[in-house]
Protein backbone atom coordinates (compact mmCIF):
# COMPACT_ATOMS: atom_id res chain seq x y z
CA UNK A 1 0.00 0.00 0.00
CA UNK A 2 1.58 3.56 -1.08
CA UNK A 3 1.63 6.28 0.87
CA UNK A 4 -0.21 9.80 -0.38
CA UNK A 5 1.91 12.06 -2.46
CA UNK A 6 -0.15 15.05 -1.59
CA UNK A 7 -1.60 15.97 1.74
CA UNK A 8 -5.10 16.10 -0.06
CA UNK A 9 -4.82 12.73 -0.12
CA UNK A 10 -4.08 12.60 3.34
CA UNK A 11 -8.09 11.21 5.14
CA UNK A 12 -9.23 13.66 7.36
CA UNK A 13 -8.41 13.92 10.85
CA UNK A 14 -11.03 11.62 12.57
CA UNK A 15 -12.34 10.50 9.29
CA UNK A 16 -13.32 6.81 9.36
CA UNK A 17 -10.64 4.61 7.98
CA UNK A 18 -11.86 1.83 5.57
CA UNK A 19 -12.87 -1.45 7.38
CA UNK A 20 -10.30 -3.54 5.01
CA UNK A 21 -7.73 -0.98 6.13
CA UNK A 22 -8.49 -1.49 10.20
CA UNK A 23 -8.91 -5.28 9.97
CA UNK A 24 -5.28 -5.09 8.28
CA UNK A 25 -3.72 -3.13 10.44
CA UNK A 26 -5.00 -4.92 13.72
CA UNK A 27 -4.19 -8.78 12.01
CA UNK A 28 -0.32 -7.16 11.85
CA UNK A 29 -0.71 -5.05 15.39
CA UNK A 30 1.25 -7.17 18.18
CA UNK A 31 0.77 -7.01 22.16
CA UNK A 32 2.89 -4.35 22.88
CA UNK A 33 0.69 -2.04 20.35
CA UNK A 34 -2.43 -3.37 21.14
CA UNK A 35 -1.32 -3.12 25.59
CA UNK A 36 0.11 0.87 24.23
CA UNK A 37 -3.05 1.51 22.87
CA UNK A 38 -5.32 0.51 25.52
CA UNK A 39 -3.71 2.17 28.40
CA UNK A 40 -3.58 5.39 25.91
CA UNK A 41 -7.77 4.67 25.51
CA UNK A 42 -8.29 3.80 29.14
CA UNK A 43 -6.12 7.17 30.05
CA UNK A 44 -8.43 9.59 27.38
CA UNK A 45 -11.72 8.19 29.54
CA UNK A 46 -12.47 5.96 26.26
CA UNK A 47 -13.25 2.84 28.29
CA UNK A 48 -14.84 1.11 25.88
CA UNK A 49 -12.40 1.18 23.23
CA UNK A 50 -9.72 0.23 26.54
CA UNK A 51 -11.50 -2.78 26.87
CA UNK A 52 -11.96 -3.61 22.83
CA UNK A 53 -8.42 -3.46 23.04
CA UNK A 54 -7.46 -5.24 26.10
CA UNK A 55 -9.72 -8.36 24.91
CA UNK A 56 -8.13 -8.65 21.47
CA UNK A 57 -4.34 -8.36 23.06
CA UNK A 58 -5.85 -11.25 25.81
CA UNK A 59 -7.45 -13.22 22.78
CA UNK A 60 -4.81 -12.89 20.35
CA UNK A 61 -1.95 -13.04 22.26
CA UNK A 62 -2.06 -15.33 25.45
CA UNK A 63 0.95 -16.32 26.05
CA UNK A 64 2.11 -12.81 26.38
CA UNK A 65 3.91 -10.83 29.18
CA UNK A 66 1.05 -8.47 29.10
CA UNK A 67 -1.82 -11.06 28.62
CA UNK A 68 -2.66 -11.43 32.39
CA UNK A 69 -2.46 -7.52 33.40
CA UNK A 70 -4.79 -6.74 30.66
CA UNK A 71 -7.17 -9.28 31.43
CA UNK A 72 -6.91 -7.42 34.74
CA UNK A 73 -7.36 -4.43 33.68
CA UNK A 74 -10.49 -5.80 31.27
CA UNK A 75 -12.41 -7.08 34.33
CA UNK A 76 -11.65 -3.90 35.90
CA UNK A 77 -13.13 -1.88 33.13
CA UNK A 78 -16.14 -3.88 32.82
CA UNK A 79 -16.58 -4.43 36.73
CA UNK A 80 -16.29 -0.27 37.30
CA UNK A 81 -17.09 1.14 34.14
CA UNK A 82 -18.79 -0.71 31.98
CA UNK A 83 -21.64 -2.38 34.26
CA UNK A 84 -20.36 -5.82 32.37
CA UNK A 85 -20.65 -8.20 35.77
CA UNK A 86 -20.48 -11.63 33.93
CA UNK A 87 -17.67 -9.94 31.41
CA UNK A 88 -15.98 -8.44 34.19
CA UNK A 89 -15.94 -11.95 36.49
CA UNK A 90 -14.82 -13.98 32.89
CA UNK A 91 -11.82 -11.75 32.58
CA UNK A 92 -10.66 -11.51 36.25
CA UNK A 93 -10.68 -15.73 36.32
CA UNK A 94 -8.44 -15.53 32.80
CA UNK A 95 -6.51 -12.95 34.72
CA UNK A 96 -5.81 -15.69 37.52
CA UNK A 97 -5.28 -18.38 35.18
CA UNK A 98 -2.59 -15.96 33.06
CA UNK A 99 -0.93 -14.22 36.17
CA UNK A 100 2.24 -16.91 36.82
CA UNK A 101 4.32 -14.27 39.02
CA UNK A 102 0.82 -13.26 40.83
CA UNK A 103 1.88 -9.40 40.99
CA UNK A 104 -1.95 -8.70 41.26
CA UNK A 105 -3.80 -11.85 42.03
CA UNK A 106 -5.05 -10.85 45.29
CA UNK A 107 -6.87 -7.69 43.61
CA UNK A 108 -8.33 -9.94 40.86
CA UNK A 109 -9.22 -12.60 43.23
CA UNK A 110 -11.03 -9.83 45.87
CA UNK A 111 -12.47 -8.21 42.38
CA UNK A 112 -13.78 -11.66 41.61
CA UNK A 113 -15.38 -12.13 44.96
CA UNK A 114 -17.57 -8.70 44.66
CA UNK A 115 -18.88 -9.85 40.93
CA UNK A 116 -19.92 -13.29 41.82
CA UNK A 117 -21.81 -11.30 44.66
CA UNK A 118 -23.32 -9.24 42.47
CA UNK A 119 -24.18 -12.05 39.88
CA UNK A 120 -26.39 -13.49 42.78
CA UNK A 121 -23.98 -16.77 41.95
CA UNK A 122 -23.48 -17.46 45.67
CA UNK A 123 -21.83 -20.99 45.71
CA UNK A 124 -19.38 -19.29 43.53
CA UNK A 125 -19.18 -16.10 45.03
CA UNK A 126 -18.41 -18.34 48.29
CA UNK A 127 -15.79 -20.51 46.76
CA UNK A 128 -13.69 -17.66 45.34
CA UNK A 129 -14.36 -15.71 49.13
CA UNK A 130 -12.83 -19.53 49.91
CA UNK A 131 -9.70 -19.37 47.87
CA UNK A 132 -9.03 -15.49 49.07
CA UNK A 133 -8.91 -16.06 52.49
CA UNK A 134 -6.88 -19.34 52.64
CA UNK A 135 -4.47 -17.54 50.01
CA UNK A 136 -4.55 -13.93 51.67
CA UNK A 137 -5.74 -14.26 55.43
CA UNK A 138 -4.38 -11.29 56.34
CA UNK A 139 -4.83 -9.87 52.80
CA UNK A 140 -5.64 -5.92 52.13
CA UNK A 141 -9.31 -7.22 51.59
CA UNK A 142 -9.51 -10.29 54.26
CA UNK A 143 -11.80 -7.70 56.52
CA UNK A 144 -13.71 -6.71 53.60
CA UNK A 145 -14.77 -10.02 52.23
CA UNK A 146 -15.36 -12.25 55.36
CA UNK A 147 -18.76 -11.24 55.39
CA UNK A 148 -19.72 -11.34 51.68
CA UNK A 149 -21.44 -13.98 49.30
CA UNK A 150 -24.55 -13.41 52.13
CA UNK A 151 -28.14 -15.85 51.08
Amino acid sequence: EQAPERADELPAQGAAEPQNQTRKRAASTGAFELFERANAERRLGRLREAAESYAELVARHPRDRRAALAAFELGRIRMDSLNDLRGAAEALERALKLDARRAFAEDALARLVLAKEALGLRKECLSARERYLARYPDGVHAQHLADRCAA
